[in-house]
């Protein structure tokens, strides 16, 4: 009588655990990129906290054209506030509203432009990896024009924002 397994046997064996490495494999990623989405949204609400002291001490949001997490711009930001702001998990260099893993931070730099005056609302842009639904984003309304600005709408970036004019 022989022992042993036949070769058959242990490719079918190796198969069925090549398969199941793959299913656990998969399943860790999804639940990697779904913590990083979680981070994301603490981060845009400590973000948002931040800007939120600033303008109860003056009045206004700080004016700035677009301020991304990736580069100097960024610190700049962090040092007007007084505060360490947090930065993307993956945090590439490019455009969160144009699908790349950062923050942007967006206040009117023009004086009352499209109705608002400027620092007195702000965007801040971040790009999550799971899918959007576009009613998810619906922008952030600006003073008193009431049209929402969403930049970022079909590319899955979610713009969040604060008026005190609303």
């Amino acid at each position: 009588m022989k022992k042993g397994f036949t070769l058959i046997e242990l490719l079918v064996v190796v198969s069925i655990i090549g398969v199941l490495a793959t299913i656990v494999l998969g399943s860790l990623n999804d639940a990697r990129s779904s913590a990083r989405d979680a981070r994301r949204q603490q981060d845009i609400r400590s973000i948002q906290n931040a800007l939120e002291v600033y303008y109860l001490d003056n009045g206004e949001y700080p004016i700035r054209g677009f301020t991304r997490s990736y580069n100097s711009s960024w610190e700049a930001l962090e040092a007007e506030l007084g505060v360490v702001l947090p930065r993307d998990p993956i945090n590439e260099s490019g455009l969160a509203y144009n699908g790349d893993k950062n923050y942007i931070y967006y206040s009117l730099y023009r004086a009352n432009y499209g109705g608002c005056p400027a620092g007195q609302w702000y965007a801040l842009i971040y790009n999550p990896e799971r899918i959007v639904d576009p009613s998810e984003n619906p922008g952030v309304t600006r003073c008193d024009n009431g049209q929402p600005l969403t930049l970022g709408a079909g590319n899955n970036a979610i713009t969040v924002g604060f008026s005190p004019a609303e």
